[in-house]
């Protein structure tokens, strides 16, 4: 073969390998361009069909799942279309085509391909009215039910009325109410467009709180706690702890609950039409008080410290310090023992976690020593001399009580028994 041919067979050759190679190395960007779609996707065919299972030619799908899409396309004359979405992904597809509509996207749970078929219905619209004895009510909500689903949830405007975005003609439960109205239902056949009016009435219903200190078990009632319902009722509960109001129906509410040494609640209560009652439990806010068995301590003795939380309850474990000094803690009974070095006046603190008390104590000196007195002997006293018992004064000599009579007699007397011995 001439020089020349060898030469052109040579650049031939190396061209194709160039290629082969671009070729090669396109290929695989192309495998990683596609790796998040190509790779793992599935293709889904979907055919959309009316109510009478008609195809529907010139759907516009739209396909989106967690992280993915929009894809599109667009349904042919037999209904068909096809659409490459993630394998294993929960696909939605919406639909859109003149006169025709569907109340809720389509899902694909768990993409894996194969055939999808999606029913639409032709459109319709409502206009309702709502009412009360004084006229139209602006911004009462209207809703629309499916089959137990609800389609359509908006509210009037100012002029009492709202008019529903296309929705499938069918069968629907309408309701309307509003804030402090009951509900009013019915059912509403939408075909085409529609008009509908509604009457609701205001009212109110009995509603219970109830307010406990659930640090006890059982929980005690909470007497004089404070439940204020934003901008409807300040009340306070009485000796069961309770409270009754009247509030408007259909109505969401604040609630909060206060009450002195108490940490506040703030509660959330739905008071649709029947008598509701709210069960709330507050505690006092933590606290801790010190107390001691003396305020003046003499100098050298200890004074005890007994701390107690916001119940009276021993607390164990506080830190004690006197005048700014660590001395101890307080044992299981809540109390500890502070020796007092000094006079004046010092400072008892305790602490336990965030709750910081004190009190003051004084010191006192002791009294100085008194050394005891000698008594001196008790001099002897003299012993007295007896003193002469006066005697009597003489009474004729016949004591007391005898006069000139009783002395004759006593003669008289002494004269027989004289007599009498002689013989």
């Amino acid at each position: 073969m001439p020089e020349s041919g060898r030469w052109i067979g040579t650049v031939f050759f190396s061209l194709l390998v160039v290629v082969a190679a671009v070729g090669a190395t396109a290929g695989v960007g192309g495998a990683d361009t596609q790796s998040g779609n190509a790779t793992d996707a599935v293709t889904l065919t979907v055919q959309v069909v009316d109510r009478s299972g008609n195809p529907l030619d010139g759907v516009e799908l739209s396909a989106t799942w967690d992280g993915g899409g929009p894809v599109n396309a667009t349904t042919a004359g037999n209904g068909k279309a096809f659409l490459d979405v993630e394998e294993g992904a929960d696909v939605t597809i919406r639909t859109e085509r003149q006169f025709y509509v569907r109340n809720e996207p389509y899902v694909v749970e768990n993409a894996s391909g194969g055939e999808v078929t999606i029913e639409m219905a032709l459109g319709g619209e409502a206009t309702v009215v709502v009412r009360d004895a004084n006229g139209r009510v602006s911004d009462a909500v209207v809703r629309l039910f499916q089959d137990g689903e609800r389609v359509v949830n908006g509210r009037t405007g100012p002029d009492g009325t709202l008019t529903t975005p296309k929705v499938e003609q069918d069968d629907y439960r309408l309701v309307a109410f509003k804030e402090g109205y009951r509900r009013n239902a019915t059912t509403l056949t939408v075909d085409d467009q529609v008009r509908q009016e509604m009457v609701i009435e205001q009212d109110s219903v009995l509603v219970t709180f109830r307010v406990n200190d659930d640090h006890f078990i059982p929980p005690r009632p909470v007497v004089d706690a404070n439940v204020t319902v934003l901008g409807i009722a300040d009340v306070t509960t009485q000796g069961n702890g309770a409270v009754t109001v009247s509030l408007p129906v259909n109505t969401v509410y604040d609630v909060d609950v206060t009450k002195p040494g108490y940490e506040s609640v703030s509660r959330t209560i739905n008071v649709r039409e029947s008598r509701k009652s709210l069960n709330a439990t507050i505690q006092r806010t933590p606290s801790i008080n010190a107390t001691v068995n003396t305020g003046r301590v003499v100098v050298g003795e200890r004074v005890r410290v007994s701390v107690t939380d916001e119940y009276g309850e021993p607390v164990p474990g506080a830190t004690v310090s006197l005048d700014g000094s660590n001395v101890g803690e307080t044992n299981d009974d809540g109390t500890a023992r502070v020796l007092i070095e000094s006079d004046g006046p010092h400072t008892v603190e305790v602490s336990s976690g965030d709750l910081e008390a004190a009190v003051e104590v004084e010191g006192v000196d002791p009294a100085p020593d008194e050394t005891p007195t000698a008594i001196p002997s008790p001099t002897p006293s003299p012993t007295p001399t007896p003193t002469a018992t006066p005697s009597p004064a003489p009474t004729s000599g016949l004591g007391p009580g005898f006069g000139p009579v009783g002395v004759v007699v006593a003669l008289l007397a002494a004269a027989v028994l004289l007599g009498r011995r002689r013989r």
